[in-house]
């Protein structure tokens, strides 16, 4: 029977090459939208605690804020270490193979947190749970990307809608899921029923990725058969660049480090969001479990509208001209957030300001790592940055708010410095990226001129 089937579709594609071609078209289609899902259920587990905190650790164990947002940024260490992982692993499984095995510890890891283990063995459990929260994104990015070939900024910014939106999906998710075992009341629920809720959930989502990875294996199998990694399309940058506009922000590959630099800013203000504003709106403006839910969940939603059309922007402009612009309109409307905060209707306005720039944010300097060389290595080196950079931003805030403030507990103000600070961190990283760019194009020229 295989062999019949083989026979034929050498005899589809001699007797009628456009058949041959949407067949082809069609299955790959039905692939990236199982990838999508994969994206969907994958992120989901990323957010879903953030909104409750307070819950879960405060409430429950009898944690600080600052061991509650510890928590939060503490599996993003375990980033580092799945980085040299990555490196002797890529070496010996092919992507699908690494999906599955990581997708079951991680559902294994966040059944673990759902158990009451204490403080401690939780946050042990979450840092070895960011190790395979790295290779699942990894492998499933670079399954995008060998599909996308030149074009990788929008192969990559589609792929971060599914990605950013199981990232919002999840924190509206867990704030709803919290409200709905607490009932009517806020503090009818017990840490341990919201523990168990939200990382029962988590761990069934990875578990369900798991599943359609391993049933659909030979769908994801063909897709990463279809370029090694000493394939002609490894270094996708050049050709990509030729299509957008020349100048000194043009799309010549760049070093890796410099979207490791972006990835790292991005999410160090990311972690201010999903880690120290959750806890600012409770324990200072009296937003309730959905309300935070919500407020963390929108900015991400947009995100996931807005990748898609920044990346076909960027396939048209330039990747780092768009990663400029954004930059610049983020750090504006994330240095509002403070002002904003105690009006939810603002609030609200803000976020969404915040929502849309982070979108463009995330495919520019996502595809600008594609664009350097991109491998499951490249990828998750940008993913580690990134999830360093979550680390670095949410204890360097706790750090921050302590110092500027006099009292024994930070205030309303000492947070809205320290959020105010972290904008003008960011501001200050996308001009030193444009003058790097700027000084190297100058460079660039007057060697071409010498020769």
């Amino acid at each position: 029977m295989y062999q019949i089937s083989c026979v034929s579709r050498v005899v589809v594609q001699k007797c009628n090459p456009g058949a041959a071609r949407l067949a082809v078209a069609v299955k790959r289609r039905s692939t990236l939208t199982l990838i999508a899902l994969l994206l969907v259920l994958s992120a989901m587990p990323d957010t879903m605690a953030a909104p409750v905190l307070k819950e879960l650790f405060v409430d429950r164990y009898g944690a600080t804020v600052k061991e509650a947002q510890v928590f939060m940024a503490i599996n993003l260490l375990g980033a580092v270490a799945a980085v040299p992982l990555l490196l002797w692993w890529r070496r010996r499984a092919e992507p699908v193979r690494m999906l599955v095995i990581a997708s079951l510890a991680d559902a294994v890891l966040l059944g673990l947190l759902s158990a009451p283990i204490g403080l401690w063995s939780s946050l042990a459990v979450r840092a070895a749970e960011g190790i395979t929260d790295v290779v699942v994104f990894a492998s499933l990015f670079d399954l995008v990307r060998r599909n996308s070939g030149p074009h990788a900024a929008r192969g990559l910014g589609l792929a971060s809608t599914p990605l950013l939106l199981g990232l919002g999906l999840g924190a509206v998710a867990g704030g709803l899921a919290a409200q709905r075992v607490a009932g009517v009341s806020d503090d009818a629920a017990s840490g341990s029923d919201v523990a168990l809720a939200v990382f029962g959930v988590s761990a069934l989502a990875s578990v369900l990725v798991a599943i359609g990875a391993l049933v659909f294996r030979r769908w994801l199998g063909g897709i990463a058969a279809v370029e090694p990694e000493t394939g002609p399309l490894v270094a996708s940058g050049a050709s990509h660049a030729g299509r957008v506009p020349l100048g000194r922000l043009d799309d010549r590959p760049r070093p890796l480090l410099w979207s490791c630099v972006m990835a790292f800013f991005d999410r160090a203000t990311g972690g201010l969001i999903t880690t120290t504003l959750p806890l600012v709106l409770a324990g200072f403006l009296g937003y309730s479990k959905g309300q935070r839910g919500w407020l963390i969940g929108l900015p991400l939603l947009l995100m996931a509208l807005c990748t898609g059309p920044a990346g076909a922007l960027c396939d048209r402009v330039g990747s780092l001209r768009v990663r400029i612009a954004a930059g610049l309109v983020y750090a504006l409307a994330f240095a509002m957030i403070p002002f904003a905060a105690s009006n939810q209707a603002a609030m609200a306005a803000t976020m969404f300001a915040v929502g849309i720039s982070a979108g463009a944010l995330f495919s520019s300097s996502l595809a600008i790592a594609a664009e350097s060389g991109g491998s499951t290595v490249a990828l998750g080196s940008f993913r580690a940055a990134g999830d360093v950079g979550f680390f670095a931003g949410t204890t360097l805030s706790i750090v921050l708010a302590s110092a500027i403030g006099n009292e024994a507990a930070p205030g309303y103000a000492d947070y809205a410095s320290v959020i105010v600070l972290f904008a003008v961190a960011h501001a200050a990283s996308t001009v030193l990226i444009a003058g790097t760019a700027v000084l190297a194009s100058r460079c660039g020229s007057r060697t071409n001129s010498a020769l």
